[in-house]
């Protein structure tokens, strides 16, 4: 059995805490959480290139949250993944979520 990776354990850990909220909605809001989530880009920025779609401020605009908003959960959920900075890891990360949904 092959071992888990750092990344594939956050990655599985989240998926709990996210389906211990989706467990709360129906299945409309779960299909729009995921939808917004795999609008996700790994494209990487490298220091002093111009923004382009992978660098994305998932948070800008949003004053506040509503969970009752998937798209809005799907987007703190996807902030928190840009936070890592490194593309691999990150896709590591959204990979194991992904699986663990």
């Amino acid at each position: 059995m092959e071992r888990e990776s750092r990344a594939g354990k956050y990655g599985r850990f989240l998926s709990v805490l996210v389906n211990y909220t989706l467990d709360k909605k129906d299945s409309k809001y779960r299909s729009r959480f995921v939808k917004e989530l795999k609008k996700y880009s790994f494209r990487p920025r490298i220091e002093g290139e111009p923004r382009h779609e992978g660098c994305v401020f998932e948070l800008e605009g949003l004053i506040e949250l509503n969970l009752e908003n998937p798209e809005h959960f799907a987007r703190v959920v996807k902030e928190g993944i840009h936070l890592m900075y490194q593309k691999r890891t990150s896709a590591r990360v959204f990979d194991s979520l992904l699986d663990n949904l």
